[in-house]
C-alpha cells in the first residue's frame, strides 16, 4: 500500500512540477499507473455530475424544503439603544437600557428521543444501553421543567403578574407539543445581569460528571434570547410632559419613536439606526453574526434642573391639593437667556392624585386676565396715552360701555373711586385700565392690538416642544363682524385673547432682562458620544419692547403690586419679588362663564421674576378651576407658590446660615417635624433636643411615626409592597427600601416629602422608587 501511495505520489509531482520528472516518473508512465489515475478521475467525475442531478432533481428540492425546515438560519435586526436625554447637570431623565426575552427550541433535535416510544427492554447491552439514555434525558427534562418553574418565581415573583408555576408548566408542555421553536420562558423582560444569574442556575448551568469533567446541560441547548429595549425614566413624573414619551409599538423600521416632548421634537436624533445581521443555528446552539452594526441615538441635554424641578412640582402639587383644584402649571425661566429651569404640568386623575397629562404651559389657549394689564399699560406708557401719576375715575367699580359693565374686584365696596395709572396696576382695577386703553385706541383699535403684538404676541416663539400654540390677540380688520363695542375694553384686561402661559412668562421675561425679549428653549446640546452634534444658544427675538422710561416706570409698578397691592401673599422676608396677579372667569363652552352646576369657574395666576433688584428668574404660576368654597384670585391662590419657590432656590443657591433663622421658644413647636423614620434615631433625636420621649417597646418595631401629639405608630413591612418612607429623612428611608429590595433616586435636599411609587403598591425587588426630599413647612 505503501508503495502503491509512493508512486502515485511521485506521478502526481511531475504532472504538477516538470523539474520533477525524474527516471521514476518516467518508468512510471511507460507503466499502468496513468490508467487508474484516469480511471479515477473519471469515477470522480461522475459521482460530482450525479451530486448535481440529484441538487435540481424532484427528490433534491424535497431534502432542501426538509433542510430549511429544521434549523433555517433567520435574518434578523439589531436595534440601537435610543439616545439618553439628560438634565442641565448631566443626569439621565429619559435612558434607554437594554433587555431580553427567554425562549426555548422545543424543535431542537436533542428534545427528538422523548417523542419517540420508550424502546423496549432488549436481549443485548446495546439495546439496554439505549433504552438507559431515554429514560435518564426524560428524567432530566422533568426535572428541569420545574427547576425551570423555581427560576423563574423566584426571578419575576410571579404572584405579581398574575402567573404561576402550573400555568408556565402547562404553557410549556403546549410548546412542547406544538415542537414550537420560538416558545417564550415568560413575556417579561429580564435584565442583562438577571440573564446572567438564570444561565449560571439549573436547569442551563453545565452539569458536573464525576472526576472533573463538565457536560452541557438540555436546556442550555434550548434556550436562545432577543435583545430589546426598554424607555426608564429616573426621575418619574418629573417633568414627564415635556421630556415626553414614546409610542409603544415600533413604527415600520424598527424604531420606537417619540410620541410627545423632547422625545418626539428631537426624535431623529435619539432614534439612531437598525443594525442587521443573521440567526442560526450551529453544533447545537443558536448563534448570530452582525452584518451591519446598529447605531445608538444621540444624546440630548435640556435645560431642565432636576433639583429645581422637584421644589417646583412639589409646591404646585401643594398648593392644588389644598385648593382642591383641577390642574395646574408653573414654568421658572432663566431671565438672561430664556432657559426654561423647571416646568411642571398637574391635573386631577381619577383617583384623585395630580399626575402629569398636558403640557398646558405651551398649549393651552385660554384668557389670561389681569397678568394682561401690564401689557396694555406699557402700550400706553409707550404711545404717551397716559402717565403714571395721571388719574383715572373708576368710581364705584362698575363702568358701562358697549351695552355691558366692567367690574372691579371690589365694586361691592363701592369701588376705588379715583386712582393713579400706576395705582390701577397695584390694584388690578379692570375699570381704569379699560378706561386708559379705550380712551387712547376706540377709534384706532387695531394699531393697539399691533402693539400688544410686537410686545412678544403675535411671535412665534417656535418651541421644541411638539403642540405647542401660538398666542392669539385678534385685530378688527382680521374680521370686523366678530368685533364689537365691548371688545376693546375687555382686550384691555385679558379677555377676547388666547394667550398660554409661556408666552405670558416671556414677556414678563423681558421686563425683567431690561426690555429684551428672549426666546424660551429647552434644549443647549445635542452630542453622539463625545462629539457635539449641535448646539443651541439663547435666542434673542427682540432688543427692545418698549422705551427705557416706559420700562422702568413697569417694574416699579410690579415691585409695588407685591409690596402694597393684590400680590402681597407673593411678598418674602428673604428675596424680594416683582409681579402681577391674574384671575379670569373660565369660559363653560356654551357661550357663557358658568357651568353646569351654576358656579362660575376661575383661572388664577400670577407671574413674577425676582430677585427685583438683580432678577435671576421669572416664573408664572397658573391654577384652573379651584373649589368654588374659595374666593377665587391670583395674588391669594397663585402668589405663594412663586414666593415659596423664590425662599427654595434661595436657600439652594445662597443659604443661610441656621444661627439666624427666628427661633421658637416652644420647644414642642419642633415636635411636628418629625414624623418617622428608626425608632433608634427619632428616640436619640428627641432626647438630644431635651423633648419627651415616647414609650418604646419590643413591639414597637424597627420604623415608627410620630405625629404631633407624640403617640407612636409602628410600620407594617409587607413583602413585596413599597413601604411609606414619606416624612422619614433621606438616609432613614434609603435604608429601608434597600432593605425591602428597592432601588431609592433622592432628588432635592431635606426629608422625604413624596415617593414616585405609591406606598402599599405592589412592585419587584429592583423597582427604582424616586423621593422627592423637602423642608416641612
Amino acid at each position: 500500500m505503501k508503495k502503491w501511495l509512493r508512486n502515485i505520489g511521485v506521478l502526481l509531482k511531475g504532472l504538477v512540477f516538470k523539474r520533477s520528472r525524474g527516471a521514476e516518473w518516467k518508468r512510471l508512465t511507460k507503466d499502468r499507473y496513468p490508467y487508474l489515475i484516469g480511471l479515477f478521475c473519471l469515477v470522480m467525475l461522475g459521482v460530482m455530475v450525479r451530486i448535481v442531478f440529484f441538487i435540481f432533481s424532484a427528490d433534491g428540492a424535497q431534502y432542501r424544503k426538509m433542510a430549511e425546515g429544521i434549523n433555517p438560519p433567520r435574518q434578523i435586526t439589531e436595534a440601537p439603544l435610543r439616545g439618553t436625554i439628560h438634565d442641565r447637570e448631566g443626569n439621565p431623565v429619559a435612558i434607554t437600557s437594554p433587555f431580553y426575552r427567554l425562549y426555548l427550541d422545543f424543535g431542537a433535535g436533542a428534545l427528538a428521543p422523548l417523542r419517540e416510544p420508550l424502546p423496549p427492554k432488549g436481549q443485548t447491552a446495546k439495546d439496554s444501553l439505549r433504552r438507559a439514555r431515554v429514560l435518564e434525558l426524560r428524567r432530566e427534562y422533568d426535572e428541569g421543567i420545574n427547576r425551570l418553574a423555581q427560576v423563574i418565581d423566584s426571578t419575576y415573583n410571579l404572584a405579581q403578574h398574575g402567573l404561576t408555576r402550573a400555568s408556565l408548566k402547562e404553557h410549556w408542555r403546549k410548546g412542547f407539543e406544538r415542537k414550537d421553536r420560538h416558545c417564550a420562558v415568560v413575556n417579561l423582560d429580564v435584565s442583562y445581569m438577571q440573564l446572567k444569574n438564570i444561565q449560571a442556575t439549573a436547569p442551563f448551568a453545565p452539569i458536573i460528571l464525576p472526576r472533573g469533567k463538565v457536560k452541557k446541560s438540555l436546556f442550555s441547548k434550548l434556550l436562545f434570547t432577543e435583545s430589546r429595549t426598554k424607555r426608564i425614566y429616573p426621575f418619574g413624573s418629573l417633568a414627564y410632559r415635556t421630556i415626553g414619551q414614546l409610542y409603544s409599538v415600533a413604527g415600520k423600521d424598527g424604531l420606537t419613536d417619540g410620541r410627545s416632548g423632547i422625545e418626539k421634537s428631537y426624535n431623529s436624533h435619539l432614534r439612531g439606526e437598525m443594525g442587521k445581521g443573521v440567526l442560526f443555528y450551529n453544533a447545537g446552539r443558536y448563534e448570530r453574526i452582525i452584518t451591519q452594526p446598529a447605531v445608538d441615538g444621540a444624546s440630548v441635554y435640556t435645560t431642565i434642573d432636576m433639583n429645581i424641578q422637584s421644589i417646583v412640582e412639589r409646591n404646585l402639587r401643594e398648593q392644588l391639593g389644598k385648593l382642591e383644584a383641577e390642574s395646574g402649571t408653573v414654568v421658572l425661566m432663566e431671565v438672561a437667556t430664556g432657559k426654561v429651569v423647571a416646568i411642571s404640568n398637574l391635573q386631577r386623575m381619577r383617583s384623585g392624585d395630580y399626575g402629569e397629562t398636558t403640557n398646558m404651559a405651551v398649549s393651552d389657549l385660554s384668557e389670561p386676565g389681569s397678568t394682561f394689564k401690564v401689557a396694555s399699560m406699557m402700550v400706553a406708557l409707550d404711545d404717551g396715552v397716559i402717565h403714571p401719576n395721571d388719574t383715572i375715575d373708576v368710581g364705584n367699580g362698575l363702568w358701562k360701555v358697549g351695552g355691558s359693565t366692567v367690574r372691579d374686584h371690589n365694586a361691592h365696596h363701592g369701588g376705588y373711586g379715583r386712582l393713579s395709572a400706576a395705582q390701577t396696576i397695584v390694584n388690578s382695577s379692570n375699570v381704569g385700565v379699560a378706561k386708559i386703553i379705550y380712551k387712547g385706541y376706540a377709534n384706532r383699535p387695531d394699531d393697539y392690538v399691533q402693539k400688544i403684538r410686537d410686545l412678544g404676541f403675535g411671535t412665534d416663539l417656535k418651541l421644541e416642544i411638539d403642540g405647542y400654540a401660538r398666542a392669539r390677540v385678534r385685530k378688527r380688520s382680521d374680521n370686523p363682524d366678530r368685533w364689537s363695542a365691548t371688545t376693546l375694553p375687555w382686550m384691555s384686561y385679558g379677555y377676547e385673547t388666547q394667550i398660554p402661559p409661556i408666552y405670558t412668562l416671556a414677556f414678563f421675561n423681558a421686563i425683567a432682562n431690561g426690555g429684551r425679549y428672549m426666546r424660551p428653549f429647552f434644549v443647549t446640546e445635542i452630542r453622539r458620544r463625545d462629539a457635539v452634534v449641535a448646539t443651541f444658544s439663547p435666542t434673542v427675538i427682540k432688543e427692545q419692547i418698549c422705551k427705557p422710561e416706559t420700562l422702568r416706570e413697569v417694574q416699579e409698578m410690579l415691585r409695588r403690586v407685591v409690596t402694597e397691592g393684590t400680590g402681597k401673599k407673593a411678598r418674602s422676608s428673604f428675596v424680594a419679588i416683582s409681579g402681577k396677579s391674574g384671575t379670569a372667569q373660565l369660559a363653560s363652552g356654551k357661550g357663557g362663564y358658568r357651568d353646569s352646576t351654576g358656579h362660575v369657574r376661575h383661572q388664577v395666576s400670577f407671574c413674577a421674576y425676582f430677585p427685583s433688584e438683580a432678577p435671576k428668574y421669572s416664573c408664572i404660576a397658573v391654577i384652573r378651576k379651584p373649589s368654588s368654597q374659595y374666593s377665587a384670585g391670583g395674588g391669594v391662590m397663585a402668589a405663594p407658590i412663586i414666593r415659596r419657590i423664590a425662599e427654595s432656590l434661595l436657600a439652594l443657591e445662597a443659604p443661610i446660615p441656621l444661627d439666624s433663622l427666628p427661633t421658637s421658644r416652644s420647644r414642642s413647636a419642633y415636635a411636628r417635624h418629625i414624623s418617622s423614620g428608626k425608632a433608634t434615631t427619632l428616640v436619640s433625636l428627641l432626647s438630644q433636643m431635651g423633648l419627651p420621649v415616647p414609650q418604646i417597646t419590643k413591639q414597637t418595631g424597627e420604623y415608627i411615626q410620630i405625629d404631633t401629639a407624640m403617640h407612636v405608630r409602628s410600620y407594617t413591612q409587607t413583602s413585596g409592597r413599597v413601604p411609606t418612607v414619606v416624612g422619614m429623612s433621606a438616609m432613614d428611608a434609603c435604608f429601608l427600601l434597600r432593605k425591602m429590595g428597592y432601588v431609592p433616586r433622592l432628588v432635592g435636599q431635606g426629608s422625604v416629602q413624596a415617593q414616585s411609587v405609591p406606598s402599599g403598591s405592589l412592585a419587584r425587588a429592583g423597582t427604582v422608587v424616586v423621593l422627592q426630599l423637602g423642608m416641612s413647612e
